[in-house]
């Protein structure tokens, strides 16, 4: 078999099947390895308290607090839910884990297993629209299905696997020349999590591009629409509560997980120069944020480089000749590994956004873009809980230097995802899978 050349449609269905078995192995060889008590460090006892309050027939932002914007919300419901629990979930208590505890666990479990088996079917096609090569088919799948355990505990216990599998299914539809279906995929994952706002620019262009400047305007208004439609109801019922949930995922000071503070951290050369601050968030999780010297002039300089990267990845995007759908892969995962490394937060979990955008870059970039994702998610996993809770206990140099990996590991990604060149050009034939319509 020449690897060199694409698969056909039945070489790419195999593919698919094998990837998703890979996964399924993957999800249940973590759970397997997971410690007993890793539960009490996750973030699902506080889903449980949203679904469960749901269920009861509370309105989140008005009859309590939720951290997250409104389409996360099912998530969070529906593991309480005897369908999915298989039994009640009421009166779940988690130290030490009753069973309606670990119903609700379940539930959440399997929800969680069919958004990254989604994942995988959703990047299996986007290769194959793109008409990517054997080998490279291959490796990004391995990725992919392998993401469980190549990123540890968080994958399987945070619900960012939702916005990350819609965001593949925008590209997927993208690609196959669904425009309006693809803005509406991304405004909701953006309704879900706000990261997928920052593709909606590249998205845009990239239709632009196809197929003329109206059809990305009724693309924009798809996208906007639907994100209005999870919006609006909850404006209506508690418009303060709303906003509260969509800017507290803007502050915060800077996150102990960043790669600012990990270089502040490891510059000073010594732990007692920097405390650490259990910042609440107002309705919901804990933060922990840097407190000493050079923190705000370190987090004003990553805001002003993420803001002018942002701009210039979108501008560059504009202006490339390149193949649109190239570009769009390729300029998508770059805006956001690039949002994720340069961002004042970076917890654990944001590695899974990158999980179905980064292994679509085509040619030797995107072959060295996911292996070095690959080598992030393993640090990812090495780093969170243990890694983390012994860090925030002393800001020692060793896990430190393990943080700091971690970091610079997303930035090469992010900056071999940007350095110019590797794309086809427009135009190229459609024996390699490219074509243009007219504008």
């Amino acid at each position: 078999m020449n690897w060199r050349r694409p698969f056909g449609p039945r070489g790419h269905a195999c593919a698919i099947v094998v990837a998703l078995a890979l996964f399924a192995a993957a999800f249940a060889a973590d759970v397997a390895i997971r410690p007993g008590d890793f539960l009490r460090h996750s973030d699902v006892p506080l889903y449980q308290d949203y679904g469960s309050a749901i269920v009861r027939g509370q309105v989140p932002y008005r009859d309590f607090d939720v951290e997250y914007p409104p389409a996360s919300l099912p998530i969070f419901a529906l593991p309480t839910t005897k369908a999915m629990a298989w039994g009640s979930t009421a009166d779940a208590s988690w130290d030490p884990e009753n069973a309606a505890a670990r119903r609700y666990h379940r539930g959440f479990a399997v929800l969680v297993f069919v958004l990254g088996a989604a994942t995988v079917v959703m990047t299996g096609l986007s290769l194959a629209a793109l008409r990517r090569p054997a080998a490279g088919v291959l490796l990004s799948l391995a990725v992919v299905g392998l993401a469980p355990l190549l990123i540890g505990d968080v994958y399987a216990d945070r619900f960012d696997v939702w916005p990350a599998a819609l965001t593949a299914a925008s590209l997927t539809a993208a690609l196959r020349d669904r425009y309006r279906i693809a803005g509406g995929a991304l405004g909701l994952a953006a309704a879900a999590k706000i990261y997928p706002a920052l593709l909606v620019p590249v998205l845009l262009i990239f239709t632009a591009r196809r197929c003329g400047v109206r059809e990305a305007i009724r693309t924009a208004a798809c996208a906007v629409a639907v994100a209005v439609a999870a919006f609006l109801p909850f404006v209506i019922l508690s418009a303060s509560g709303t906003w509260r949930a969509v800017r507290v995922q803007f502050e915060g000071g800077l996150q102990i997980e960043s790669l600012g503070s990990a270089v502040l951290v490891l510059a000073s050369r010594t732990s007692g120069a920097f405390t650490l601050t259990d910042r609440a968030a107002e309705h919901g999780l804990s933060r922990g944020v840097l407190v000493g010297p050079g923190v705000h002039p370190t987090e004003i300089v990553l805001n002003v480089a993420l803001g002018l990267a942002l701009v210039l990845l979108w501008w560059s995007v504009s202006r490339s000749r390149s193949d649109p759908r190239e570009e769009l892969v390729r300029c998508s995962a770059a805006v956001v590994t690039t949002a994720v490394a340069l961002g004042s937060v970076l917890s654990p979990q944001y590695v899974i956004w990158l999980i179905p955008l980064v292994p679509l870059a085509g040619g030797r970039r995107g072959a060295a873009a996911t292996l070095v994702l690959a080598l992030a998610a393993i640090l990812t996993h090495l780093w969170f809980p243990w890694g983390y809770f012994k860090y925030a206990s002393g800001l020692d140099t060793n896990h430190t230097m393990l943080l700091l990996a971690r970091n610079l590991a997303l930035l090469a990604t992010a900056v071999i995802l940007t350095l110019p060149g590797g794309s086809a050009p427009v135009g190229r034939t459609a024996r390699n899978g490219y074509s243009r319509r007219s504008v």
